[in-house]
């Protein structure tokens, strides 16, 4: 297999962290549009109703109300874009850690062993669960199948 074929097959990989790492880049680059587009309608409502910004005395009330909506509904299709893209790409199958500067202590993911031991914890509880749940249903057919006999018999 020559150089060249091998480095377009790499990139036509949908699974390759190439193509992990651009479409990662993409839903960051969507992150950050619709980050930019909620700010603008937050700001967009929070100054329409300031005191002494009566939409009356500005454009007509209408028209800022249909500012508005056409903002909101920008930011909506954008929520869709994003998360239509996550969908089709997979990227969204993934935890997505926080951005560096927001991280706290508790903001850290758990490292592999960290979740092995959560799983098996959480295993380990369905599993006595069900095991309760299966003696009781034991217990039950006893108590019924006695009280069924002992009908039979009289």
């Amino acid at each position: 297999m020559s150089q060249s074929s091998l480095h377009d097959s790499i990139h036509t990989d949908p699974n390759s962290p190439e193509v992990l790492k651009q479409n990662v880049q993409i839903a960051l680059d969507h992150v950050a549009r619709i980050q930019s587009l909620a700010r603008n309608c937050l700001h967009g409502i929070q100054s329409a109703y300031q005191a002494g910004n009566s939409p009356a005395h500005t454009t007509g009330k209408y028209a800022i109300m249909l500012f508005y909506n056409s903002e909101l509904a920008t930011l909506m299709q954008a929520l869709r874009t994003l998360a239509e893209f996550l969908r089709q790409t997979g990227v969204g199958a993934y935890p997505m850690p926080p951005a560096p500067e927001s991280r706290s202590a508790s903001s850290i993911p758990p490292t592999e062993q960290q979740l092995i031991d959560t799983t098996a914890r959480e295993v380990q509880v369905l599993y006595e669960r069900l095991k309760r749940i299966q003696e009781s249903n034991t217990v039950a057919v006893n108590l019924l199948g006695a009280a069924d006999t002992v009908s039979r018999a009289r």
